[in-house]
């Protein structure tokens, strides 16, 4: 199974950290992400914990959150093309 894939992403919010770790079998591979999204509270950065899960699209390969996902706040739904992107990218780096 596929290592987890730690990412960096840039919002107007501040750095977001981002865990994914991968789960299922060869044929069908989930990711749950652990996102640290950032928030200021009384002057200091304290960060909002979100966990989601992606699942495989089949027609483009892309990752999307999960539907039925209906709490995923708007910020965290703008992060999926990005997430999608870097899954996408370290699959085709492990490879090679």
């Amino acid at each position: 199974m596929d290592e987890p894939i730690e990412l960096v992403l840039e919002s107007p919010d501040g750095i977001i950290d981002c865990r994914l770790e991968p789960h299922g079998d060869e044929t069908e591979i989930s990711y749950s992400a652990t996102i640290l999204y950032p928030n200021m509270v009384n002057g200091s950065n304290r960060s909002e914990i979100y966990c989601h899960n992606l699942r495989r699209g089949t027609k483009m390969g892309d990752y999307f959150f999960e539907a039925g996902e209906d709490t995923l706040p708007k910020k965290i739904k703008n992060l999926e093309t990005q997430i999608s992107k870097a899954i996408v990218t370290a699959l085709q780096s492990r490879k090679r």
